[in-house]
């Protein structure tokens, strides 16, 4: 008696970073479910370390052996861009964006393809000292929008002599939520498009409240730890902060806890709410690219991003989360710093971006940015003459 013959399964392999073994046994269930779905398809999932993640990677497609599927931020999606490592899945004939935010598809563009399903965001919020506020006569609602944030800032410091707070500043993403595009087409070349009186503005501003006191001199100088240290020791009104990092306050001190209240960060005038996306891209060399993007639109499902979030407390890229009772239960039942942090994010993700600069000269380009703005905000030059210098430095690169 002759034995049966089994057709071979499609054998998808799948990369995370840094998702394992933590949540080992959500993958595992949800790669089972997928499974029996697709009966077909086998699922080869393998989690890799965030620093060796796109060396592993360009091995792999060198020798031929290239995972179907793959984790990646925009950050290091772009050097694979620039070589043309990665498959525009914008390519394949099925509208995916319909499922996600906007923005955070949009965010995976790069020369007028997408190549990205977005998967999971991550942003900030705005938390507070409440006693310093009260002392300044300043109330939540008081922080409704950049400009009352800034005005709040002012008379902080005016009445308490204390900084409001130590930004860390990223020019271009600043130009791009204030709605100024940072490149234009002129005569068939692409040119520099932020040289604007709103962006003298900014710049103006953070000169003024750098000389004020508003802001700490030296806040170029440092990373956000600082930030958050100046903080804890009541040096500063406002923390600009992530999450994650609001369980530090808590375990610090019992005080600075019950001091310590939230608000959504204000958007400025481009309604755009930057933050750190998390994507699955296909590389150009996978053997299974529709079969990747079949599992790739699984597990970025609404369903099981919602489930994904509330257990890692990150924020889901899909419209349909926030239809599910998105950390409804968690908010009623648990009042933590964190949590409704997450809720306040998830209530802005319409306005959810990464705004990661994916240009082929994109390093050159903002170092260029940053270079000119730290000289503007030292006083060595104006804000126009710093515009200027970035604008024609952008020029050269662009062109040449």
């Amino acid at each position: 008696m002759s034995s049966p013959v089994f057709a071979a399964k499609t054998e998808v392999k799948f990369w995370t970073i840094n998702l394992s073994p933590q949540y080992k046994d959500y993958f595992e269930k949800k790669i089972i479910q997928y499974e029996q779905l697709n009966p077909t398809i086998k699922i080869n999932w393998q989690d890799i370390n965030f620093s060796a993640i796109n060396q592993q990677l360009r091995y792999k497609i060198s020798a031929g052996n290239s995972p179907d599927l793959v984790n990646l931020s925009p950050q290091l999606m772009l050097p694979l861009l620039n070589d043309n490592l990665l498959f525009p899945i914008s390519d394949f004939n099925f509208n995916y964006s319909k499922q996600y935010f906007t923005k955070l598809w949009q965010s995976g563009s790069y020369q007028n393809k997408i190549y990205a399903f977005p998967w999971y965001f991550s942003s900030k919020v705005l938390a507070y000292n409440k006693e310093i506020l009260k002392l300044a006569g300043i109330k939540k609602e008081n922080l409704q929008t950049k400009a009352d944030f800034y005005q709040a800032a002012a008379q902080i410091t005016n009445r308490t002599k204390l900084a409001a707070f130590m930004p860390q500043i990223n020019l271009a993403a600043e130009f791009r939520e204030a709605g100024i595009n940072l490149f234009k087409s002129e005569n068939g070349e692409l040119k520099a498009a932020f040289n604007t009186e709103r962006a003298v503005e900014i710049i103006k501003k953070y000169q003024v409240m750098a000389e004020q006191g508003i802001i700490p001199k030296d806040s170029l100088n440092y990373s956000f730890n600082v930030a958050l240290e100046r903080y804890l020791d009541n040096d500063l009104a406002f923390l600009i902060t992530s999450p994650q990092f609001l369980t530090q306050i808590t375990a610090d001190s019992n005080y600075m806890a019950e001091m310590t209240d939230l608000t959504a960060l204000p958007v400025g005038k481009g309604k755009i709410l930057n933050g750190a996306l998390m994507n699955l891209v296909i590389p150009k060399t996978a053997k299974n690219k529709k079969e990747a993007a079949s599992f790739a639109v699984f597990i970025t499902s609404a369903h099981l991003q919602t489930e994904f979030s509330q257990l890692t407390g990150v924020l889901p890229s899909t419209r349909e989360s926030l239809t599910e009772g998105f950390l409804a239960a968690e908010i009623e039942t648990n009042d933590s710093l964190k949590l409704q942090a997450q809720k306040l994010i998830a209530d802005q993700l319409i306005y959810a971006s990464d705004l990661t600069l994916l240009h082929p000269q994109a390093e050159q380009l903002t170092k260029i940015l940053t270079e000119e703005f730290s000289r503007a905000f030292a006083g060595k030059i104006s804000a126009r003459q710093a515009l200027n210098n970035m604008e024609k430095g952008w020029n050269n690169i662009l062109n040449n």
